[in-house]
């Protein structure tokens, strides 16, 4: 059977077997990852894996279950033991489906598949990484090793159906390059890294930018030291702002908020950051890595102002989310083939603003510039921020000197109210992204 036609063969046998609703996920793609270090093949491997999965709720009841065995005994098996399970798992009054009414494709035209990329052999994908290796490695003679360049890729359909009469079909594709490179100077070590992953081959930075970018990543750490403890003004390079992002992204989740696990829980409508600050969760981005046509449910994709001029607009929600919230939902649903849809955010990202990051640097008379955060240290109830961390000391404007061996701290809260220049560097580089931002003051905890 066509993938189609064994979406509809499970939903209809699976009402015939006594479901009341029911959903099919179907996803089938070729992958492959290669790494080279020292010139040197270290990984090889291509798969081409496919599975499905099918989710059923009878009585208000809901069970899921998945394979990757697409032959119709099996299919048939599992579509008998699902409805068995949905009669004996526990009852919740808000599970479901979407209306009938609200589902669909949205109107947009996306750039989610790059048929050039099937057509890449290997032998190239080979030769890229080498000669991204090599360009990182001769950009300075303090770099004395390297961890690896790496090349990805995938191709991929991706589709849903259910017992409403919802069907949808998309391709995706997307490829990646990267460099880990290590420095040496005075018998001590520093490590870094970059890449680029884009939907489209043809958009992939240039190897030489990549490599290059990645070699001065890695120097500009060496001669480290350790900043005194201080309350100073903190600039967030892109990297770092996108971390922080996805802290803020985790609590404007309907999951987090049903639960309570959110400082931002009963704040809709408030001023939660300063009026400069707009966050905005677009699954509508035309080539974006998170961009879709529909949802994990079947709803159109959407773009979501969830931040708007500092004032909390929107959660993320998906139905079983916004039926416990008494809200809408926001075409946010994501799912694995095995898991109940929750919400999730696509093409997360803070907007521009209008200084370049050099004035942003230039403004700090005695401060950091944060490049790099270690371990979690967020406490998404509180908002507590504390972060082990790396980055250059600001000076009377100037960049001077890598300090490492310290945490930053503040509350995230505090911090999106404290935010005071926003830069014009906005790039969509990982699916969650900011530009530079300076935050007026945080806790600098060294020696």
């Amino acid at each position: 059977m066509e993938l189609k036609q064994i979406t509809e063969y499970i939903i209809k046998k699976a009402l015939h077997k006594g479901a009341d609703e029911v959903d099919v996920v179907i996803s089938s793609s070729t992958r492959s990852n290669i790494d080279v270090r020292l010139g040197e093949i270290e990984k090889l491997t291509q798969s081409s894996p496919k599975g499905l999965g099918i989710r059923v709720i009878k009585n208000q009841k809901t069970a899921i279950t998945s394979t990757s065995d697409f032959r119709t005994e099996t299919i048939d098996d599992l579509i008998n033991r699902t409805v068995e399970m949905a009669g004996v798992t526990g009852a919740d009054e808000f599970a479901g489906l979407p209306e009938k009414g609200n589902m669909g494709l949205a109107n947009a035209k996306l750039n989610s598949f790059d048929p050039a990329i099937a057509k890449i052999t290997t032998d190239k994908k080979i030769a890229l990484i080498k000669k991204l290796e090599k360009i990182g490695m001769e950009y300075d003679k303090r770099i004395t090793n390297s961890d690896g360049s790496s090349w990805s890729d995938s191709v991929s359909t991706w589709i849903i159906a259910n017992s409403k009469g919802f069907y949808g079909e998309q391709k995706f594709s997307r490829c990646s390059l990267s460099l880990s490179l290590m420095a040496e100077e005075n018998d001590v070590k520093q490590t870094d890294y970059w890449y680029s992953g884009k939907r489209f081959f043809n958009q992939l930075e240039d190897l030489d930018s990549i490599g290059v970018t990645a070699a001065k990543r890695t120097v500009r750490k060496l001669g480290a030291i350790k900043p005194n403890t201080q309350n100073v003004p903190v600039v967030f390079d892109p990297q770092v702002g996108s971390d922080f992002l996805s802290k803020i992204a985790n609590v404007i989740l309907g999951s987090a908020i049903y639960r309570k696990q959110s400082f931002l829980l009963d704040k809709l409508n408030e001023q939660v950051a300063v009026s400069e600050m707009n966050l905005v969760d677009d699954g509508l981005m035309l080539d974006g890595l998170g961009s879709r046509l529909f949802d994990d449910e079947g709803l159109p994709s959407r773009v979501n102002n969830v931040i708007v001029n500092g004032v909390l607009k929107s959660y993320l929600l998906d139905t079983y989310t916004a039926k416990k919230l008494k809200m809408k939902s926001t075409g946010s649903a994501s799912r694995g083939l095995s898991s109940n849809p929750s919400p999730a955010t696509t093409n997360f990202y803070m907007k521009k603003g209008k200084y370049s990051p050099e004035e942003i640097i230039g403004s700090v008379k005695d401060g950091l510039y944060l490049t790099n955060v270690h371990w979690t240290g967020v406490n998404d109830i509180t908002g507590d921020y504390s972060r082990g961390a790396e980055g250059i000391w600001i000076k009377d404007g100037k960049l001077t000197h890598p300090v490492q061996e310290f945490t930053v701290a503040s509350n995230i809260l505090d911090m999106m109210k404290n935010i005071t220049m926003i830069g014009n560097d906005l790039e969509f580089l990982r699916g969650t992204d900011a530009p530079t931002f300076k935050i007026k003051e945080m806790t600098i905890s060294g020696k």
